[in-house]
């Protein structure tokens, strides 16, 4: 996503925006209240900028008085507003992704393997000759099918990591422990990649490109 930092949305800096994106798009919903509340905003002004949020495609409104962040809110939420790269070096971060990719599939102790890629954004634009980030939609499979196998294997990788000194904060950390280390090495701690699940960009009405298989 290509975003200025020094953006303004109703007179809050859009890295603000942005820090409110990432605490709500998990669990997903809130309200005006919240709003007014994290901003420290009075009612009105309140309404203002979720008006605006909404105008913008950052949230949508899901029930009365209940919104959540949608696929540019998340996106949104990703923004590390670091140097844009040229070509070269998307190039370069894009093959490196991919290469990992292949490692994923192919490492036995990785319990997951990537099942389908999407690529959107300004990455897939053969006109541009920069970048902020690369958007990627990710879906992942298990690699046991045998469901017990799976919670048995699962299970050994948690209990490893928990040896090796990891501690989780909560109990979903700890369950979902076997996936997120798949991402974290398709990231590979780069600022340049956003990853999104493929189940969150299927309506995207943005071009977009399946890359793999």
């Amino acid at each position: 996503m290509k975003i200025d930092k020094k953006t303004i949305i109703c007179g809050i800096p859009i890295i603000k925006i942005r820090d409110f994106m990432r605490r709500y798009r998990t669990p997903g919903s809130f309200s005006l209240q919240t709003i007014t509340e994290y901003f420290d905003l009075t009612k009105p002004s309140g309404a203002y900028l979720l008006n605006e949020l909404l105008n913008s495609e950052y949230a949508e409104q899901t029930k009365p008085n209940e919104y959540k962040v949608t696929v540019k809110g998340n996106a949104l939420a990703q923004v590390k507003f670091v140097s844009r790269m040229n070509k070269a070096k998307a190039d370069k971060i894009f093959n490196g992704f991919m290469k990992r990719v292949a490692e994923i599939n192919e490492d036995k102790n990785y319990i997951y393997r990537v099942s389908r890629l999407i690529l959107f954004g300004s990455y897939l634009n053969p006109a541009a000759d920069d970048y902020g980030d690369i958007d990627i939609a990710y879906g992942l499979e298990h690699k046991i099918n045998d469901c017990k196998r799976f919670s048995e294997a699962s299970q050994r990788i948690i209990a490893n990591a928990i040896a090796d000194g990891k501690v989780f904060s909560s109990i979903i950390e700890e369950v979902c422990y076997p996936s997120a280390i798949v991402l974290r090495h398709l990231k590979n701690r780069s600022p340049y990649i956003s990853l999104h699940r493929v189940e969150d960009i299927e309506i995207l009405s943005a071009p977009h490109k399946q890359i793999y298989p």
